[in-house]
């Protein structure tokens, strides 16, 4: 009777953003590089992490359309500091408005 291999079973090392716990990585540089542009890490100082931050929105439920997305209450990702230029590309990195939410 011939013999069966079997699969053998490896260890893996995989490495972690503590931040945002989604992005994890072999190489612990890749996860070095995501983590100073990480949009929930503070210490990147981007607009996710901002007080002046608002969040794009889409609300479906409004009265004048129950439960269907009429385009009444959109309004576009922006910054709500009085210095903030207009023409934000969001996420910003490392901006000098920035201020940690409360």
């Amino acid at each position: 009777m011939p013999a069966i291999d079997l699969p053998a079973p490896i260890v893996v090392t995989r490495h972690q953003c503590p931040h945002c716990r989604r992005y994890t990585r072999a190489d612990p540089a890749r996860v070095e590089w995501h983590m100073a542009r990480c949009l929930k890490s503070t210490a990147a100082r981007n607009c996710g992490t901002c007080e002046h931050h608002q969040q794009e929105s889409t609300d479906y439920g409004h009265q004048c359309h129950p439960g269907y997305h009429c385009g009444c209450n959109d309004w576009d990702e922006a910054c709500t500091h009085p210095d903030g230029p207009e023409d934000y590309r969001f996420p910003v990195q490392n901006c000098p408005l920035w201020q940690p939410t409360p």
